[in-house]
Parts: C-alpha cells; sequence; structure tokens
C-alpha cells in the first residue's frame, strides 16, 4: 500500500495539500510543503478548521489530508489522494475505495497506536513522507513541534512512542537537544515570574495566579524585583535552575501534590539563538498556532522551513494579535455564567468570540477554573449558520472515555459532524440544534457512568 500511496503523490501533476489550522497541522502542511518542493510538484496548501463539503469532492488533482481527513472519509466523493491523520478514523481501510475514492489512509489508530499520545497527526505525515523522500530528515523538528502543541507529552511528562522515536532521530540528526527541565510553558517566551505565575501541571497553589507571592519567592533566590518581567528560564544559568526546581518541589510536596509532574524532557532547537522564542519547541508551536488563528497559516509554514526575518518579525506581531483575542476571550469569560446539564458545562459565546479559538478556551476553562474531573466543558461560537463546539476533559475521564467517538455519535442526525480525540474533541452543529447535541452527550456520559 505504501508503494502504490507514493506512486500516487510522486506522480501527480497538481497536488493539493489540506491540513488542519492548529500547530500539529502547521507543521505538517510544512513538511508536506518540503516534499512537494523537493519532488518538483505542483501544489498549493489550504488550512482548514473544518474540511468544508467542496474540499471533500474530488477531481482529476491529487489530494493529501494533514492532520484531518480521516473523520470525514464516508464522505469524500471521487478523490484520489492520501489522508496522513491520527484522529480517531470513521473508516478502518486503509484503501478507501468506496463513493469512487482511491484513498491511502495512515493513522496510528489502524496500528493499534492512540493517536492523542503515541503519533501526532505531523508525526504520521513526517512517518509517511519518508517513504516518499529520505530526505525528509531534515525537518524532523517538526514532528517534535506539533507533537508538544497538541499536548502529547502531558501524560508521560515526555513524547512516546512514534513520537519520542522520531524526538530522538531529530536529536541525532543534531536538530534538537533533548534536556531534562521545568515543563511550563513559555521556558523561552515568557518572563520566570509570568511562567510560575501560572503554571498548571502541576499547579502550585501558593503562587498560582498570584503576583506578589512569584514576586516574594523570586527575590528570596536572588533576582532583582527590577528584572522580573524580563528575564525568562532559559536565561538562567543550570544552577539557578536546580536551585529552583528543588524549592518548587519542597513546596509542591508540602501542599500535598505530585512534585514529579514538575520535570520532565524539554525540546530546544540547536540552531536558534537563545533569546529566540522558537529555541523551545513548545514556544514554537504556541508561535505557530498562533500564526494560523489569525489567518496567515503560510508565515508559520515559513517559520518552520527555516525562514527568520521578516517572516520571524510578521509571526511575533501575529502572536501578539492572538494574545489580545484570547485576552479579550477571558474577559467576556468572566461574564459569562456556564450552563450545567448533567455533568456537561457549556459556554456559549455566540458571535463575541473568534470561533477558531474555542478549543483554547475550553482548555484555558478545564486547566485554570476549579471543575470536577467527571465534567465535560464544552465552548461554543457561531460559525455562519452552524454552532462550532469544542470540549475537553480531564486526563483520569479520559481513562473511561473517548470523547471523539462520543460527539460522533452526538452529532449525528443532527446535521453536523463530529470527531477529535480521547480527551479533545469538536463538533459543527446547525444553530439551534446545540441544546439537543449537549443533551445527547450528557445522555451518552450517564450510559458509560453506568
Amino acid at each position: 500500500m505504501i508503494s502504490e500511496a507514493v506512486e500516487l503523490i510522486s506522480n501527480a501533476k497538481r497536488l493539493r495539500i489540506f491540513s488542519h489550522h492548529d500547530a500539529d497541522g502547521i507543521a505538517s502542511a510544512a513538511i508536506a510543503v518540503f516534499v512537494a518542493r523537493r519532488l518538483g510538484l505542483n501544489y498549493d496548501v489550504t488550512i482548514r478548521n473544518q474540511l468544508t463539503p467542496q474540499d471533500v469532492l474530488g477531481g482529476s488533482d491529487v489530494y493529501w489530508f494533514n492532520d484531518m481527513g480521516s473523520a470525514r472519509l464516508k464522505d469524500m466523493r471521487n478523490v484520489s489522494g492520501v489522508v496522513t491523520d491520527h484522529h480517531n478514523p470513521i473508516a478502518l481501510e486503509t484503501h478507501y475505495t468506496e463513493n469512487g475514492n482511491n484513498i491511502y489512509q495512515f493513522n496510528p489508530h489502524l496500528e493499534g497506536l492512540d493517536g492523542s499520545i503515541s503519533q501526532s497527526g505531523s508525526s504520521t505525515t513526517f512517518l509517511f513522507s519518508s517513504n516518499l523522500l529520505p530526505e525528509v530528515s531534515a525537518v524532523s523538528h517538526l514532528p517534535v513541534v506539533g507533537s508538544v502543541g497538541d499536548l502529547h507529552d502531558k501524560k508521560f511528562g515526555r513524547l512516546v512512542d512514534t513520537d519520542g522515536e522520531i524526538a530522538l532521530l531529530a536529536k541525532n540528526m543534531g536538530i534538537i537537544d533533548i534536556k531534562q527541565d521545568i515543563r511550563y510553558f513559555g521556558r523561552s517566551s515568557k518572563s520566570v515570574s509570568y511562567m510560575l505565575r501560572f503554571g498548571n501541571d502541576p499547579k502550585i497553589r501558593s503562587l498560582y495566579d498570584n503576583p506578589r507571592a512569584v514576586a516574594d519567592f523570586l527575590v528570596e533566590h536572588g533576582f532583582d524585583r527590577r528584572d522580573l518581567k524580563t528575564i525568562r528560564w532559559i536565561d538562567l544559568e543550570p544552577e539557578k535552575r536546580e536551585e529552583l526546581i528543588t524549592d518548587i518541589k519542597g513546596i509542591l510536596e508540602r501542599e500535598g501534590q505530585d512534585s514529579s509532574r514538575l520535570t520532565g524532557e524539554v525540546y530546544e532547537l540547536n540552531g536558534e539563538p537563545k533569546s529566540s522564542m522558537v529555541k523551545d519547541a513548545r514556544d514554537f508551536s504556541s508561535l505557530v498556532n498562533a500564526t494560523s488563528r489569525k489567518g496567515k497559516p503560510d508565515v508559520g509554514i515559513r517559520l518552520c522551513l527555516f525562514e527568520r526575518g521578516n517572516t520571524m518579525t510578521e509571526a511575533l506581531q501575529l502572536y501578539s494579535d492572538h494574545l489580545d483575542s484570547l485576552r479579550n476571550a477571558s474577559r467576556i469569560l468572566d461574564g459569562i455564567e456556564g450552563k450545567s446539564v448533567g455533568n456537561v458545562l457549556y459556554y456559549d459565546f455566540g458571535n463575541a468570540l473568534e470561533n477558531n479559538i474555542t478549543g483554547t478556551i475550553a482548555t484555558r476553562i478545564i486547566t485554570h477554573k476549579k471543575v470536577p474531573n467527571s465534567s465535560v466543558i464544552m465552548v461554543m461560537a457561531n460559525l455562519g449558520s452552524m454552532k462550532k463546539i469544542s470540549a475537553r476533559i480531564s486526563l483520569e475521564l479520559s481513562e473511561k472515555v473517548e470523547l471523539s467517538l462520543l460527539f460522533r455519535q452526538a452529532a449525528s442526525g443532527l446535521g453536523g459532524t463530529g470527531g477529535g480525540h480521547r480527551n479533545a474533541a469538536g463538533a459543527i452543529v446547525p444553530i439551534g440544534k446545540e441544546g439537543e447535541f449537549v443533551e445527547r452527550v450528557n445522555e451518552l456520559m450517564k450510559n458509560i457512568s453506568t
């Protein structure tokens, strides 16, 4: 099957690359672009939040769906191409030929792997691409960026299985360095004080969202108060990092928390200066994600493919704009009461929220607000005549619930679609049907719990 899929892409007169709009999808798109350029193919790139009905109607072109497509195979008609995805597939065929299609599907779920932990969309795209072009190893950092962007390192404190193997390849290529360090977001993009203030896995209760307590803690460790808003974790000497880690672990243990989650593997790009926001892979993924959310995914793709200079300047501005959008969304969230239906807690922003950040806000709610581990957190926003719904559940609940399958089932018959991962899923249903969707999810949750 691989050889047939490789031949299909290699001989494409025109290659249409479709990718998801998050960091994993942008990293996937960049890998596909790298391959297409090296093979001298005529190609174009489309980045989508969700595939449209027109996207899944084929023609004479060859299609390459990255980090999406597996949930929409049965909607495709006369499509010739390849799907490299890691979301829960709706069809289990590796060669899907129904409805006039000629589609080769590569997905870790078909190999018995968990696509939400073991193999990201960009890792899947990379693995397939290695059969097309051995030189793709030159961009083996991109699956690392995509995987940490999808939080594949969250459960174990490191990338595992396929993701981990590709990270080791990138290390052996000299592209990245793998270190043991603090795992909080913002090692190269935020000040130490900001990073400690909002670090949440594990959450330091005495410091969380308490700027004065954080400042006092850092001053006690020799920091100048005037530097607290500028000095970053990555700027610190190794000895100072170890000193802080030791004391933070002590605080966590006194608070009765698991201090082992504070540290784990972090991934740094060797070719980047310490001053660069893309030095740390997680910060890199955050920057790439922002370019797409603000409507400029091409900037993120160029950044993935080693462009800097003006590209970096534009990316940083888009990142700043994205942060403004998130701050605005947080202000709106403070004025919205979540509504409960059983174990479902949902927030409907209507037209007040950019519909491409519903997932980000859902993550913020489940991360930063006190919600029961048994809750399904949903964030909704209008998308034309449809309602965009993103949901998150705790890692504990995801051991019992496959949220993507539940969302697919709940959306069925409502004129919408659903899918995603075990602990993070989304759906689109017609406006007016969202209430029924919530009820269905709640009923399905009852069946699981009983």
